[in-house]
């Protein structure tokens, strides 16, 4: 290499050097407000510097003082690595051209809310932290196929419509709102606060792991719905559980459908032990349904079943009936051994009982019937509970004879054990109830009938 060759090599080395070292400092750049002349960002006296950032420079911004709190991110978009409010901000409000906002995310330090009504797009990923105050978003939100993690313990409210989501995580201890349609492919709720999605919630999967939160329409993909932890939901409207996982729970909280579902099964694991409801008059399409843990009340009005395929109860399970017919005429219900299942003064009609270990039927004690149209199996050996059993108040168990040998045990509200008897075709005598035999019928189990269907008259 020659000797100009060389310097011109050095000098090029040293001009890029010096490029990338001016844009790496220029990205470091903090700005902080002052609001000395007017709200606008582009303006120098605005800026302890007195000097503006550069609306591309990707500068972190911090606000403080009261002065000037109405701002403008003036001359179109900008391009900023963090936003962040001073702990003696003011209550800011910014408008103006779209922000691009990087890595270093938004964060408040005061305790005045801070409304930031720009359109937004994420170009990194990013925390929103609401670590005093609150933070609202207004305006149109892409967030770019990234991670958004919105945490703190204050409020955090996004009312415009949040699109392209990576993952979307709900941290802290502040209560979320969305006002608008959100869009992810992964949908993480682990604050201890109150959430509320008002438009459409659309993700692969939809996990909710603690807080309280309320989703107006809720559509999840293969990954299903997956709520587990202390957490309470409530689904007042559509639900799609998706064709694969469907909805899923393993916590301690209170759940509620009310709307429509549409897809996928719902399955209470072993590990649940809270209670989830099954109400509203939005039909119920769920292809199976299964409780290993915990209750599951269905109280489906409107004349619509709460389900539309099969259900088990397993050991540990319990399902009360609300509502009339709450399973399909044409379907099967199986309890497993551990399981149990409370009529609550209702009347319900399957097509086929399967009962494959010790269970419990509770009768109510008022008026509740159990008809059975086609079968009536149970396992040998196996003793059958029946509570709150009272033929003269209309109680009634209509079914064909299982043609195995079944131990009845009759037992009061309290599970105290007061008669027994034996299965074995036609009539079966529990004995001597004690201490009011009046209040205790026979249950009648027509010998080489295969259906009997008797309807109760409400008073």
């Amino acid at each position: 290499m020659t000797s100009s060759s060389s310097t011109h090599f050095l000098i090029c080395l040293g001009t890029s050097l010096l490029l990338s070292l001016t844009a790496v400092c220029a990205r470091a750049a903090t700005y902080t407000w002052d609001g000395d002349n007017n709200g606008n960002w582009g303006v120098g006296n605005n800026w302890t510097s007195n000097s503006a950032p550069a609306s591309g420079g990707g500068h972190d911004l911090v606000f403080a003082g009261s002065v000037n709190t109405t701002t403008s991110a003036n001359g179109g978009g900008w391009t900023i690595n963090s936003l962040s409010f001073n702990s003696g901000a003011g209550a800011f409000t910014s408008g103006g051209g779209t922000l691009t906002i990087g890595a270093g995310g938004i964060t408040n330090n005061s305790t005045a809310t801070q409304t930031i009504n720009n359109q937004i797009t994420l170009s990194a990923n990013q925390s929103w932290n609401a670590a005093s105050g609150a933070i609202v978003s207004t305006g149109y939100f892409d967030a770019n196929s990234k991670n958004l993690t919105l945490t703190g313990s204050s409020a955090i409210t996004i009312s415009g419509q949040i699109n392209s989501a990576a993952t979307l995580t709900l941290s802290g201890s502040g209560n979320r709102t969305f006002g608008s349609s959100v869009a992810a492919t992964t949908v993480n709720v682990q604050n201890t606060g109150t959430n509320s999605f008002s438009g459409q919630l659309s993700a692969t999967t939809i996990n909710v792991s603690a807080g309280t939160s309320t989703f107006a329409n809720a559509q999840a993909g293969s990954g299903g719905i997956n709520i587990s932890g202390a957490a309470n939901a409530t689904f007042t409207g559509p639900v799609a559980g998706g064709s694969g996982s469907g909805i899923t729970l393993s916590g301690s909280g209170a759940i509620g459908f009310s709307g429509s579902i549409t897809g996928g099964t719902l399955n209470l694991t072993s590990a649940f032990t809270g209670t989830a409801t099954l109400s509203g008059s939005g039909g119920k399409n769920i292809s199976s349904t299964v409780v290993s843990g915990g209750t599951l009340v269905m109280n489906q009005s409107g004349g619509d079943d709460a389900i539309n395929g099969s259900l088990t109860v397993n050991n540990g399970g319990t399902v009360i009936f609300g509502q009339d017919n709450q399973v399909p005429s044409w379907q099967t219900v199986t309890l497993n051994a551990g399981s149990t299942l409370l009529l609550g003064n209702t009347e319900q009609t399957f097509q086929n009982l399967v009962i494959t270990g010790n269970s419990i039927i509770d009768f109510g004690g008022v008026d509740s019937q159990l008809n059975l149209t086609s079968n009536l199996t149970i396992s040998n050996g196996v003793t059958l509970t029946i509570r709150n059993w009272d033929s003269a108040a209309g109680d009634v168990f209509a079914g064909s004879n299982p043609g195995t040998s079944v131990t009845i045990q009759y037992a009061d509200s309290n599970g105290n054990i007061y008669a027994t008897g034996t299965w074995g075709g036609g009539y079966v005598t529990p004995g001597t109830p004690v201490p009011e035999p009046a209040t205790y019928g026979l249950i009648l189990l027509g010998s080489g009938v295969a259906f009997v269907l008797c309807r109760r008259r409400r008073t």
